[in-house]
């Protein structure tokens, strides 16, 4: 269900009733305002950013909004505007907004800001954006390890533009992170008490060029909060924090879910030209059909059969639709396995192992009722040995093929989720069909 707060600033955009509109965006928090624009027509969308009054919440709109719209809604400020809506910003949501922006553009506005802030954004574009280093915020504050916690908290309370100081990282006198200790220690223990006696020395941390998804996991498997980025000589180059993981697992899901449909990984119907929707489906569809047209063939080498036994053509739709079925599900599984980690922790074999045994048993279970169906429906016992016997094949090279096929192609180098969808689907229906024809013509000769 939508949210109401998000609905109704989309019904009054639609309905083009702006003085109720305006009155609406006053109320609103940016984050449903940001939510609402991504689900609006391009038109609407800049119409409706353009008519939130407050600066500073329109600074804030724009980046919590999606790269695809974020460059549409842009275009509606004149360059002295985006300057002031940038200045805004902390220095990470900066960055990502300027590398959304056209680069002749982007050149203008880093050209403008001066200091240390142009040394910051320019320093996170040059990190690739699903990387650490282009996720991190890169003023974290930190103490130093001789500090006592009175020092600390004073040192707190006179700092500004936290980003989110969930936790305190300590470096010694190189500038060298030596470990980390919360506010609840610095409030529990003696005002005299140094850092150096309260860190925990065992440091989670990632390289800048770590990838974002690999972020994602050792943050959700530690149960952070927030995670330093550090380079080779263990300086801090800055600290991600919950809040962007959330947005990146939320970003590499869409990915996936798109990615296993096999209509690319970066699709917005809404803002998306139509022939760059058509190229981005056209290639996945494509194997969809040379699949179909294999299929077509292959049923003609068994011609001879469909005519001596006619009802199996009835049967093949059940063996194509199970034999897909079970095989997507299979390579959902292994996606899901790949992208936490248990691949690598539980290893191929024993998973192949596994799924092969619960193919077998779906397979037997499967056998036993469209088999039965056959023999009580037609009265031929041999027909339904063979219905049954080539459904056990079918779901049991299917299940293991949707395992199979993620993990070879992560070995090699290749997204797994590129493996679902229609590409396991094809190859799982070309060999079900062999399986089928093959095991009918064996036992009805």
């Amino acid at each position: 269900m939508a949210d109401p707060r998000i609905d109704v600033i989309r019904r009054l955009a639609r309905r083009e009733a702006w003085p109720a509109l305006r009155r609406t965006l006053q109320k609103s928090r940016s984050e449903d305002i940001a939510a609402a624009v991504d689900h609006l027509p391009p038109s609407l969308q800049r119409r409706v950013v353009k008519d939130v009054e407050d600066e500073e919440k329109t600074a804030e709109i724009i980046s919590l909004i999606s790269g695809s719209t974020l460059q549409s809604v842009l275009s509606v400020f004149p360059f002295d505007q985006l300057l002031a809506l940038l200045a805004f910003l902390p220095v990470d949501d900066e960055a990502d907004v300027i590398s959304a922006l056209p680069e002749p553009l982007q050149r203008r506005v880093l050209a403008a800001i001066k200091g240390e802030e142009k040394e910051q954004v320019e320093d996170l574009l040059s990190w690739p954006e699903d990387s650490a280093g282009g996720l991190m915020h890169p003023a974290p504050f930190r103490l130093q390890s001789e500090l006592t916690c009175r020092d600390a908290i004073s040192a707190l309370q006179d700092a500004d533009d936290l980003e989110m100081v969930f936790y305190l990282y300590v470096e010694n006198s190189m500038d060298q992170l030596v470990g980390v200790t919360s506010l609840r220690a610095l409030l529990t223990h003696p005002p005299s008490t140094t850092l150096e006696d309260l860190v925990t020395t065992e440091l989670i941390s990632v390289a800048p060029e770590t990838d974002q998804e690999e972020v994602a996991r050792v943050v959700s498997r530690y149960d952070l909060l927030a995670i330093p980025v550090l380079d080779p000589d263990r300086r801090m180059l800055g600290i991600i924090t919950i809040d962007d993981i959330v947005d990146v697992i939320k970003e590499e899901a869409a990915e996936d879910m798109m990615l296993m449909a096999g209509v690319g990984d970066n699709i917005t119907s809404h803002t998306q030209s139509v022939f760059s929707s058509f190229k981005q489906r056209l290639t996945w569809l494509m194997i969809t059909l040379f699949g179909g047209i294999g299929m077509a063939e292959l049923i003609g080498l068994f011609e001879e059969s469909l005519q001596a036994q006619a009802v199996l053509a009835g049967f093949i739709p059940v063996m194509l639709g199970t034999g897909g079925n079970v095989g997507t599900q299979a390579a959902t599984i292994a996606v899901r396995n790949i992208a936490t980690g248990h691949v690598g922790s539980f290893g191929t074999l024993p998973m192949l192992y596994r799924e092969a045994r619960v193919g077998t048993l779906l397979g037997f279970t499967f056998a036993a009722v469209l088999g039965g169906y056959a023999l009580i429906r037609w009265m031929e016992p041999r027909l339904g040995i063979a219905i049954g016997a080539a459904l056990i094949i079918i779901v049991i090279c299917a299940a293991t093929l949707g395992m199979l096929v993620p993990i070879t192609l992560n070995r090699l180098g290749i997204d797994p989720a590129v493996a679902t969808g229609p590409f396991v689907t094809t190859i799982i229906d070309l060999i079900a069909i062999l399986i089928y024809f093959s095991i009918c013509g064996l036992i009805l000769g």
